[in-house]
């Protein structure tokens, strides 16, 4: 399999948060921190363990943490694909 850029990894975040918190795509910054859409520590976790399959590759489960916006998980899983 090939290594997904940040932006196939930003967009499918988008896609993913926008779902769980019944929002459209448009309506996700990816600027913005996960805690300004009111993601709990349960949430984070499903969404961690969901792009653990979708990259198939192991994360840190406070990834979300250590990387608090969409946009900056995507650009460190892309740079260490």
């Amino acid at each position: 399999m090939s290594a997904r850029t940040s932006e196939d990894i930003q967009r499918w975040l988008v896609e993913r948060v926008a779902g769980f918190l019944e929002l459209t795509p448009a309506d996700i910054d990816v600027r913005a921190p996960f805690q300004h859409y009111g993601l709990d520590s349960m949430e984070q976790l499903r969404v961690i363990g969901e792009l653990e399959t979708w990259l198939q590759r192991e994360l840190d489960e406070t990834l979300l943490r250590q990387y608090p916006t969409i946009e900056s998980v995507a650009a460190f899983l892309a740079k260490a694909a």
